[in-house]
C-alpha cells in the first residue's frame, strides 16, 4: 500500500512539475528586432523595448533598439486598433515603448512591425526636460 501511495505521488509531483516548466516557458520575455525578424515574429509571447527615433506620419514611426530599426505600423486599418503618433496623446520621438505580441507583416518583409499592443510608454533618460 505504502509503495502504491508513493508512486501516485511521484507522478503527481512530475505531471506538477511539467505544468510549471510548460507554464515558466509560456511567460512573455523580452526580445531584440534582430531576435524578432529572425524568427520572422513567430516569437511567441513576447515584448521588445523600443525608442521612437522618427516619427514619419500620423500612422508610421520608426523605431530601433540596439541590434536594429523597424518601421512600427499603427495598427490594422480597423479605428480601434490605428495609433495616431502626431496626436497629443501618443508618445514623442524620443519615447521609449514597450510593446507586446507584434506580428510580423510578411507583404512588407523584414520591413514592418504591424498589429501590436503597447505596453508601458517611458520617457528616455538621456534626454533632458527643459523648463
Amino acid at each position: 500500500m505504502k509503495k502504491t501511495i508513493a508512486l501516485a505521488l511521484s507522478i503527481v509531483l512530475i505531471l506538477v512539475s511539467l505544468a510549471c516548466t510548460s507554464q515558466a516557458e509560456e511567460n512573455p520575455r523580452f526580445v531584440t528586432i534582430q531576435e524578432w525578424l529572425e524568427a520572422e515574429g513567430k516569437c511567441g509571447d513576447c515584448m521588445l523595448l523600443l525608442k521612437i527615433t522618427q516619427i514619419l506620419n500620423p500612422v508610421l514611426a520608426i523605431a530601433a533598439d540596439d541590434t536594429g530599426t523597424i518601421n512600427l505600423f499603427s495598427g490594422n486599418g480597423e479605428d480601434s486598433m490605428i495609433i495616431n503618433f502626431m496626436s497629443d496623446e501618443c508618445p514623442p520621438e524620443g519615447a521609449i515603448l514597450v510593446i507586446a505580441n507584434p506580428r510580423f507583416n510578411e507583404f512588407e518583409g523584414s520591413v514592418e512591425m504591424a498589429d501590436w499592443t503597447v505596453l508601458r510608454i517611458m520617457r528616455d533618460p538621456t534626454i533632458s526636460v527643459e523648463e
